[in-house]
C-alpha cells in the first residue's frame, strides 16, 4: 500500500520514478545496517551449529525420548510463522525472565538487555531445526560401513565421527548450508520488528521520512542480492577445495 501511494505521489509530481540523490542516501544509510545483518547470521549460527549437530545424532534413533523432544520442537518452529516467533520470544521472553528474577529476588533489569541479544536468541532458535535436519541427513548420507571399518582399525568412536564421518557429511551437506545460510540473510530483514537497525530496518527509516518507498527497496534488493552472491562464491570455493582434498587422497 506505502508502495502505490509513493509510485502515485512521485507521478503526480516531479513526473520521476526516480531520485537518484535519494538513492545514493539511502545507500550509505543501508550500509550502516550491513554490520548488524552479518552479526544476525554469524552469531546464531555459532551458537546453533553444535547444538544441531548434537540434535541430528540424537535423532539418528529417533525411538528415545529425547528425539521425541527434539521433534516437537523442530515441528513447534515449522509450523510458526517466522513472525509470530519473533514477537513470542522478543515480548513474552523478558516478562518471563522478569518474573524468575522478582521470585528470586535477582536485582537484575530485563530490559537493559539489548535487541541484539533478543535477536540472536531468535534466529539460533529457528536456525536450529533447520540445520540439524540439514546435518543428519549429511549423517545418514554416510555409509554405514565407514563407521564399522573406523571401528575395526582400533579408531574410537570419537575419532571416527572426527576423522572419517563428519566430513564426509560435510561433504554432502555444503550445498544445503549454502541455502539455509542465504535464507537466513534473508530472514534478518525481519529483525526490524525488534527494532533492530539492520539493513531492512535503515531501508524503512529512510523511507519513512522521505515516503520514497521505491527507491528504498531498490536499495535493499540490490544489497541481499550481492550479500547472498557472496556467499554462494564463498561456499563453491570450499565445495571446490573439498574435492581436490577429496581426489588428492
Amino acid at each position: 500500500m506505502h508502495l502505490i501511494i509513493a509510485v502515485v505521489e512521485e507521478i503526480k509530481g516531479e513526473g520521476k520514478m526516480l531520485d537518484w540523490n535519494f538513492i545514493g542516501k539511502t545507500i550509505i544509510a543501508c550500509s550502516t545496517g550491513i554490520p548488524e545483518t552479518l552479526q544476525l547470521v554469524m552469531v546464531p549460527l555459532l551458537f546453533s551449529i553444535p547444538i544441531a549437530f548434537f540434535m541430528a545424532i540424537v535423532n539418528l534413533k529417533p525411538k528415545r525420548l529425547l528425539s521425541k523432544i527434539i521433534q516437537v520442537y523442530f515441528s513447534f518452529v515449522r509450523s510458526i510463522p517466522m513472525i509470530v516467533i519473533i514477537f513470542l520470544l522478543y515480548h513474552f521472553l523478558p516478562l518471563w525472565i522478569k518474573q524468575i528474577c522478582i521470585s528470586l529476588n535477582i536485582p537484575f533489569n530485563v530490559y537493559d538487555i539489548n535487541d541484539m541479544s533478543y535477536g540472536y536468541i531468535v534466529f539460533t532458535f529457528v536456525s536450529i531445526p533447520s540445520l540439524s535436519e540439514v546435518f543428519r541427513s549429511g549423517l545418514v548420507a554416510v555409509p554405514k560401513s565407514q563407521m564399522e571399518a573406523s571401528l575395526t582399525i582400533g579408531m574410537t568412536p570419537f575419532h571416527a565421527y572426527t576423522k572419517i564421518v563428519i566430513p564426509q557429511a560435510i561433504d554432502a551437506t555444503l550445498p544445503i548450508i549454502c541455502n539455509f545460510v542465504t535464507s537466513l540473510v534473508k530472514m534478518t530483514s525481519l529483525a526490524f520488528s525488534m527494532s533492530i537497525r539492520e539493513i531492512t530496518g535503515e531501508a524503512r527509516v529512510a523511507a519513512a521520512d522521505s515516503i520514497r518507498y521505491i527507491e528504498c527497496y531498490i536499495v535493499i534488493f540490490f544489497m541481499y542480492l550481492i550479500i547472498n552472491i557472496l556467499i554462494e562464491q564463498l561456499f563453491k570455493y570450499l565445495e571446490r577445495d573439498r574435492k581436490k582434498y577429496l581426489i588428492k587422497t
